[in-house]
Parts: structure tokens; C-alpha cells; sequence
């Protein structure tokens, strides 16, 4: 019997040092945005992240080139694929860089659907979630296979959520992103994007899809961790944005 409570105190203690070294502590309340193109924000854009400033209930900070390389770890940096993306597909490279490396809130700029207060109180409540989102709205907007899509009531968005940095989920996350950006670096060099938006249909050559940097890997990798999730963050307005 003491054989047997030792080694369950032992595997105690070894789950929780696991756990520990995993969650890394409480997440900070900020939501990250980014906007990685040179050319200045249109009005509405503006307009729609004065709201999420205003009304996140925490603090909001804007990454653009300008300040960009304060946020990048000098032993982790920017694959050398990211200078080729369109400036779209960089913002997706960089929320998954991001929610790995800093943890946090990330938000596309659109208006907030409310205040994030309680969602970061959520989060920092249960050390074993790994993200916090909103719901996915049906199974069209799900990248993945049937089964992934059969679970769409299960999987968060990819607009708005706070992540956990540094765990399993993020790891993955981002060792399956720099792996589509190797294999893709050397048609990038060749055909680098042409438009902030662009695909291989819009800009000739360019072999990234609409999707493929981000909900085709973030869809079905956060499947496998749909237990881990929360869905308390407001889902942002969907309108009103260009």
C-alpha cells in the first residue's frame, strides 16, 4: 500500500511539473492585430480598430513593419518564406508565431462582438485549456475532412481567440506551418505574391491557396484538442470591415 500511494504521489508530481512547464503561467489580457502591408489602413479599417481598442476591455497592440521585429525572438526568427507571402497570408504566418511564442488574445480588425474581460478570466481559470474562441458557424467554414467538419459545433473560428503559448497544441501548430513554408520556399522565390490577397488564381505562380497557411492546418490540429477549448470569446462583426 505505501509502494502504491508513493508511486501515485510520484505521478503526481510529475504531471503537475508537466503542466506547469506547459501553461507557463497566466496569460497576459492583450489582443495582438496585425497589418503587414506598407500602405496605410483604409477609413473603415480605422474606424473598426478604434472599436476593438475602445471596447476590448484590455489592451490592444497593433504589429505592423514598423514595429514588428520588437516582437520577434532573436533565436526564432521569420521564416525566410514570410518576405514572398501576400500580405494576408502574413498575417496568418505571424498570428500562429504569436499565439506560440507570446500567447495572448488575437483578433482580426473588425469590431469586437463585446469585452474580452471575461474571457481572459475564463482562460486563466483552467490551466489545462489551450484556447478560448468563439464557435464555428457552420461546416462550410471548417478546413478539414468530413470528420473535422462533423465536429463544427466543436471547433473555434480563426478571427478572434486567446491562446496559450508554448503548449503541445502551439507547438504543432507552428512545426506544421514552417513545413508547408519549406516546402514552398522555392516556387515563393520564383513567384512571390502579387496582391495583398493573392492566390494561385489571382497572382500566377504563387502556390500558396486562400487557406492552406492557416485553416487547413488550425482546423484539424485544433480538433484533436476541441476538449482543451473554451468558447467565451465575442465573436467579432463580420461586416462593415473594407
Amino acid at each position: 500500500m505505501k509502494t502504491s500511494r508513493r508511486i501515485l504521489k510520484k505521478r503526481r508530481k510529475t504531471r503537475r511539473r508537466r503542466n506547469r512547464k506547459q501553461r507557463g503561467g497566466a496569460i497576459t489580457p492583450i489582443v495582438y492585430c496585425f497589418w503587414t502591408g506598407t500602405n496605410e489602413m483604409s477609413e473603415q479599417r480605422k474606424e473598426r480598430l478604434n472599436d476593438l481598442v475602445t471596447n476590448a476591455g484590455c489592451k490592444v497592440q497593433l504589429v505592423d513593419p514598423s514595429n514588428l521585429d520588437t516582437y520577434i525572438h532573436p533565436d526564432r526568427p521569420l521564416h525566410e518564406a514570410y518576405q514572398y507571402l501576400s500580405e494576408t497570408h502574413k498575417s496568418d504566418y505571424l498570428r500562429t508565431y504569436f499565439m506560440h511564442f507570446h500567447g495572448g488574445g488575437y483578433s482580426d480588425i473588425k469590431s469586437p462582438g463585446g469585452d474580452w474581460t471575461k474571457a481572459f478570466e475564463d482562460m486563466n481559470a483552467n490551466e489545462n485549456i489551450v484556447l478560448n474562441g468563439y464557435h464555428e458557424v457552420s461546416p462550410e467554414a471548417v478546413a478539414g475532412d468530413d470528420t473535422v467538419k462533423s465536429h463544427w459545433q466543436e471547433i473555434p473560428g480563426n478571427g478572434a481567440y486567446i491562446v496559450r503559448p508554448n503548449t503541445d497544441f502551439t507547438k504543432e501548430w507552428y512545426t506544421r506551418l514552417l513545413a508547408v513554408l519549406d516546402q514552398k520556399l522555392d516556387t515563393l522565390k520564383q513567384f512571390p505574391a502579387t496582391n495583398p490577397q493573392a492566390t494561385p488564381d489571382t497572382s500566377p505562380g504563387y502556390p500558396i491557396e486562400w487557406t492552406e497557411i492557416l485553416g487547413n492546418i488550425f482546423h484539424p490540429l485544433i480538433h484533436d484538442y476541441r476538449d482543451r477549448c473554451l468558447f467565451t470569446v465575442p465573436i467579432p462583426v463580420f461586416s462593415g470591415y473594407r
